[in-house]
Formats: C-alpha cells, structure tokens, sequence
C-alpha cells in the first residue's frame, strides 16, 4: 500500500505515506537462512534468531540500507551461488541485528492509521453481510498474512461472531502445523472455534492415484484443500445451501492472477461464498511490521528464508525455495521426491532421476500419458451419423444414478433408456461387444441441446469409471444433493440439475490427471518452418510486388508460412491476403488475423495452447513439454530458433498476445550479431479490434464442424479438448473483455452475432451461414 525506503539508521525500512506502485515484497533475513545459503563463507554473525540482520528483495540482499549481495541459480541439490557486492561490515566486523524496536517505532504514526482503516472495513463488512451470510470464518493457512488477517479481525469483531478453519493438506511444512498448534490453543483461549478441514486420503494415497500435481494438472488444491473445506462447512452447519464469507490473507502483490482480485467477490470458487480480502492492498513490508509491532506468532520457515509457506513439493515452487526445503525439511521433500519417482513412466535409472527432479520435468506432466500406471482410457467416444457412440470397459451401473443431474432417465428394459435433457428425449441403448459396453444414443440434429447434453454424458461417464471417493462432487454441489453413502454415490431426488458438478474438466478430477495415456496421437509438424524461422521483411517483401524470394529453404518456408497464415494458397495471393497486404504490416491489425488462421497450423496451435500467458518460458520447459510427445531434440530447437527469428522481426506479435521475445545479442569475432532467445513471456492483447476476434469465431464454429451456437462458457474453458481454437486462447482475453467485445460485435453487427448475458442467459449465435473468408471480406 505504501511505499518505502531503507533506514540505514536501524537497519530496517521507513513507510512513506505515497501510493506504492509495485512492491518487491522485502522481508526479514535470519541467521538460519545465511548458514543454508553460505553467508558464513563471507561475513561473521551471532547465531542467534531473536531479530534479523538484513532484508531480501527477491535474490537480492539488503544489509543497512545497502545491497551488499545477489543470489541466482540453484535446484533441489545445489545450492544457489552468492555473488558478493561490498563488505556488509568493515574488516570483518561482526553483523549487527535489525533495531526492530526503532523501526516499529518510527513507522508507528502511518501503521496505526493503515490498521484502524482495515479494522474499520472488517466490521463494516461484517455489519453489510451480517444477514447474507450463516457464517464468517477466516481461512487460516499458516502464513504471514493469515496471522495477521485473525488478528486483525479479532480486533474488529465479537470472538463468537466468527470461526477460524485451517485446510490441512497433509503436505504442510512441519513448521506450520507447529505455529497450527499455537494458534489452536490461542483460539481457544479467546473463545474463538478452530476447525480443521482435510481429505478421507493422505497425499501419499493421492499421488499415487492421481500421479504427482503438475502446473497444467493441479488437483492437488482442490481434493486436499478446496473440496475438504467446503465438506467441512456442510457438516458443521448441515443446511441445504450454505452462505459463507471466507476472509482471507490474499495479497494482490503475492502474484500476477492475485492482482487482478477484488476486495470482496462471490462465488468464484465456490458457490454461496463471498471471499473478502482486507489485506489485499497491503504489501509484505506492512505485514512485517505489523507482525513484530504486535508481537504476533510466526511461522519459523520464515526464519530459514521462505518467502511463502505452502506444500512440501509444490509444482509452482521455484528451485531456490526447493534447495531450501530440502535442506530444511530433508525427510519430507525425499518422501514426495520418491513418489515422483516411483510414478515416472520416463526412465530415471542412473543420474536420469536426480535431473528430472532439478530441471522440474516431473512439473510440466500434461496428461496420464507419462505416468507409470497409465492406461488406455476406460470409455472412449465417437460421433456417428445419427447417434452418439459410447465404448466403455465394464460400465458402472453408477451412471445412472449420475444421469439424474442432467435429466430424467426412464428405463424401458434392461438395455433400453429413455434419457430427457431440457425437454429433448433421446433413445438409449446398451450392448456387449469383444469386452466392452457400447452406449448408443441418438442424434438426429446437431443443434446446442446435442453439444450440451453429449459433454455432460461424458461427464457422466468420467465420474462413473474414474470415482475413488476424492470428495470433490460433493463439494461441488451448491445444494448438498451428492452424497457417498456405503461408498456408493447418491443423487438427492432434490437435485435441480445446476450441472455444477458435471462442470468440472473433463467431468472427474481423477480422470482429468491420468486421462490420454495411450490414445494420444504423436505430434508432427512442430518444426515446419526449421531454424530458419520467418523473418518479417520477407512478408513486408511479398506484399509489395508478390514476388520476393529469398532463396533456398527460405523461400518454402515463407511460403508455408503465408498458406498457413490464410495469405496465398498453391503460391497465389487468397482474397485474406489481399485483405491482410491492405494494411500496413507494422500494424497489429494484419498480424492478428494471420494469427487467427496460424492457430490451426501444427506448430502455432501447439504453441498458442500450451504456452501460458505471464509464465517466462524458456528452452528448457519448452523441450520438457515437448518431449512428452516424442518430439525430437533436433526438431523443439529448430521449433525454439524458428520463433526466435518471428518474434524478433515481428513487432506486432509481441503486443496481441502470442509472446515477447528476451533476445541476447553476441558479437562474433567475424563481427557478425549472433542471437538467443532466453525465454518467452505472452502478455494477452490490451486493446484487442472487435473484428478480428469475430473473425476468428467464425474460424471457431468452422472447425466445430460449423456449429454456430456456443457459450462463452465453452470459449472461456480451455481444458474441453476441440479442432476449435477459442480467441481467449489465441489473444490470452479475461471474461470481462470478451462480454465487452461480443456486447460491441451484436450491436455494430447485428447481422453476423448475436450475444446474450443479461438476466442469467449466456448465449452466443452466428447469424451468417457465411463463410469465415466471407465474414472477413464484410468486415474489412
């Protein structure tokens, strides 16, 4: 909230009383966390943890208002290295502690104030929500700022008027279920009730159903966090539709996806909660602050040099904070570490376990496909004239009970079902056939009552084949209608088919880690345009004359690139071409609609769906997500140097979402520049042209094959696999922005879109039976 500035006179910080722009979330540095890292080597200190001798910004280390040294580099078995800036203290002197009393004292006047305001915002929220909601509870993690937020609203509010819930992940560090224990006998002494919340399976038994949590398959945070709180909630309170408001120590500094929160919203994870976050504009230096002025409770992992406490083995966890939990939490980190090993379908004999651990392969896992125990898929689906096909392996007869949440289901034999979706009846029937269970139901119309009530069978079936009892569906229900009962699901005649709980990807969280194990097909064509790349002068060369030819390779590549991009077709300039040539090629515009038609070329739809926006990538995490498909070495670094040439001509690409290039320049001894591309980060478009991302809808529906009523739903959720590449995925667009643009689109063309998203309707229809190119050539 405020900013800041070091005070060489006590070795702390001084708030000012300006707006802080961005915070580089400084923090305290023990005694502990030199020794881990080798401060010892270059500085001598009293062992002794009662107050801190520096502060950390990121791998920077401030010592009396001075940097006195850097840190880079490091992974689970090797420590970071320590680069020196200056003697913290002449000729060797002994450290001196931070004067946390001084520091407390001179930043007292504006912590006072920024405290009295947020106590004053926790009671005003409580007063606003007092009849809204059964219950306030603060969500306790362990951390810093959720130390501080129970503090604060024990202040703020009567200790009979709120709870305190702390989600056991079964992956705390030891140190947290330490400060836990504490705080538990704090509550208890203030009359305050302390729940704990956590899953029916250890997370030994979870990994190894679900394979190890991976970036892209993080169902570690619901099955041991969300799911466990929510079931919580439902038994202590036993109503049919809880209202909770969860406050929380959520900071907007902590990441790129927190700064986008705002202080109070509902029902974003889960239904029939607000989630309220007093603290959200503080930053790490008020927390700090607050902690030692009040003298609060802290978690000791701070001490060893944690920025953030969380689980032990943490796929979003950097590898300086995993050198850091190893050395400190060894016994744990081995436990996880060898799970990972244990479920790697790679081969890890040798030194091939130790590097898959430190370069982080075990992070970037996308599907089942490299786990161990993975298999083909227990039912499989096809689209034939006239009916939907089903195959499964031994049917659970569990999907019956699970159609009741899409709609009624009468059975008129055996083998024989009548299934109703929003009042369209639909013939099933069932037969063996070579060991499987075939399900055939018919389809008589492509139409959205088809599309709707085909994702949610699959659901349906997901949950049938793959349940274990996670807990997740039962949170997922606003209402309580989905119970396990004798380990059997349950549907409550009640349900009123909010279809909540068939939402969730791919249906089953289960099957969503370990789905795609052998049916997956081998990726071709990911280095289409070699090492060469595009160079954006050849385009700008073309569009001038239509003849430029750079020569050799080149020349076949610019071409495949330019039919790819929708520009000539068998060498001739297409009518998109001439569209896109009419503008100027430094422009935006002519770059986003090539990018449109780029998305359904191998290697930028490969590139465009598994490249994150805000992540730096780099070579490294590129091969790892590669190589998962069995794509060469050779092929991902000319994959890598072809988009290095784009990205470095290629301005515009840099802006609208498909990536900004770190480039380091070399000189040769022959005096040539010689280029890298470090890492690659996509920034979504800001100001995205309504036209363009109407044009990639029609690109959309075309390559679903041609069905023009969806929802935004449909095109906000990436996991649904589909030919259709949705623009949020292509131009990296948040939900508001594209309401924005297709409220824009059905006024200014209300021919071609029509949009709905008023009084609870989400519907999206493309009016025109034109084509994508005929769409292009109106709207250009």
């Amino acid at each position: 909230m405020y900013a800041y500035e070091w005070d060489s006179s006590t070795g702390g910080y001084i708030l000012k009383p300006i707006p802080l722009k961005f915070s580089k979330e400084p923090r305290p540095v023990y005694y502990k966390e030199l020794d881990i890292l080798g401060f010892d080597k270059y500085c001598t200190y009293d062992k002794n943890d009662s107050f801190p001798y520096m502060w950390a910004e990121a791998n920077n280390y401030y010592y009396r208002g001075r940097l006195v040294a850097k840190i880079k580099g490091g992974t689970i078995f090797t420590a970071p290295e320590i680069q020196m800036i200056e003697e913290p203290e002449p000729e060797g002197y002994d450290l001196r502690f931070v004067d946390i009393p001084a520091m407390v004292e001179k930043n007292s006047p504006i912590l006072k104030q920024l405290v009295q305001e947020t106590i004053k915002k926790i009671y005003n929220t409580y007063i606003d929500y007092q009849g809204k909601t059964d219950v306030f509870y603060v969500a306790f993690s362990g951390g810093k700022d959720s130390v501080v937020v129970l503090d604060l609203v024990q202040r703020a509010l009567p200790h009979n008027m709120f709870k305190v819930l702390f989600g056991d992940t079964d992956m705390e560090f030891p140190t947290t279920m330490e400060l836990v224990e504490k705080i538990k006998t704090y509550c208890a002494e203030q009359e305050i009730d302390f729940h704990v919340a956590k899953s029916k399976m250890s997370a030994e038994e979870s990994w190894d159903l679900f394979g190890p949590p991976a970036r892209r398959v993080r169902w570690c945070c619901t099955v041991h966090k969300t799911a466990p709180v929510i079931n919580k909630l439902n038994d202590l309170y036993n109503k049919e539709y809880i209202r909770t408001m969860m406050i929380t120590g959520v900071r907007a500094d902590e990441s790129a996806s927190r700064s986008e929160y705002d202080e109070l919203s509902k029902g974003k994870k889960i239904a029939g909660q607000y989630s309220y976050h007093p603290i959200l504009e503080w930053s790490s230096a008020e927390i700090y602050l607050y902690i030692f002025a009040n003298d609060l409770l802290m978690n000791e992992a701070y001490k060893f040099g944690f920025n953030r406490v969380g689980c032990i083995m943490c796929p979003n966890s950097s590898e300086k904070h995993e050198f850091m939990k190893r050395k400190v939490f060894e016994d744990e980190v081995i436990k996880f570490a060898n799970i990972i090993i244990s479920n790697s379908a790679k081969d890890l004999s040798g030194d091939n376990a130790r590097s898959f651990l430190e370069t982080g392969g075990w992070k970037t896992r996308l599907s089942g496909r490299e786990l161990k125990f993975s298999e083909d898929e227990r039912f499989s689906y096809e689209e034939k004239k006239g009916l939907f096909e089903f195959k499964v392996r031994q049917l659970n007869i569990v999907w019956k009970e699970w159609y009741k949440t899409i709609g009624e289901i009468n059975e008129v034999d055996p083998d024989t079902y009548l299934l109703e979706y929003n009042g369209i009846i639909r013939r099933c029937t069932i037969y063996h056939k070579d060991k499987y269970d075939i399900i055939n139901i018919e389809n008589e119309h492509r139409t959205k009552n088809a599309i709707e009530f085909v994702s949610f069978f699959r659901s349906v079936l997901a949950k049938s084949q793959y349940c274990v009892n996670c807990g997740t569906c039962e949170a997922e229900c606003p209402y309580r209608n989905i119970s396990m009962q004798d380990g059997r699901t349950v549907i409550s005649g009640d349900c009123i088919r909010c279809h909540e709980c068939l939402k969730m990807k791919y249906g089953c969280i289960l099957y969503n880690s370990i789905k795609g194990s052998k049916i997956m097909k081998k990726l071709t064509g990911i280095n289409k345009y070699l090492s060469v790349g595009i160079d954006a002068n050849w385009i700008e060369a073309y569009s001038r004359d239509h003849t430029f030819e750079p020569g050799n390779r080149k020349t076949d590549v610019m071409f495949g690139f330019m039919s790819d991009a929708g520009i000539v077709k068998k060498k001739k300039l297409t009518p998109v071409g001439d569209t896109i040539f009419g503008y100027d090629l430094d422009a935006e515009l002519p770059w986003a609609l090539m990018l449109c038609n780029l998305a359904y070329s191998s290697q930028y739809g490969w590139y465009i769906k598994n490249i994150p926006f805000f992540e730096y990538v780099n070579l490294e995490s590129v091969t790892l997500r590669l190589q998962q498909e069995d794509v060469t070495d050779k092929a991902i670094k000319e994959f890598w140097n072809g988009f290095k040439v784009i990205l470095d001509t290629t301005k515009p690409l840099n802006t609208i979402g498909f990536g900004i290039p770190e480039i380091e320049e070399k000189i040769t001894k022959t005096g040539d520049i010689k280029k890298k591309m470090i890492s690659i980060q996509r920034i979504p478009w800001p100001n995205p042209d309504e036209r363009v991302i109407l044009y990639s809808l029609y690109k959309f529906a075309e390559a679903c094959g041609n069905y023009k009523q969806f929802t935004l739903d449909r095109l906000m959720d990436l996991s649904v696999e589909s030919n259709g590449i949705s623009p949020v995925q292509i131009f990296g667009l948040d939900r508001d922005t594209m309401e924005k643009i297709l409220n824009g689109l059905t006024f200014d063309y209300p021919d071609l879109i029509e949009a709905r998203f008023t009084l609870g309707l989400d519907s999206i229809t493309l009016k025109s039976e034109k084509s994508a190119e005929e769409v292009l050539a109106e709207l250009f």
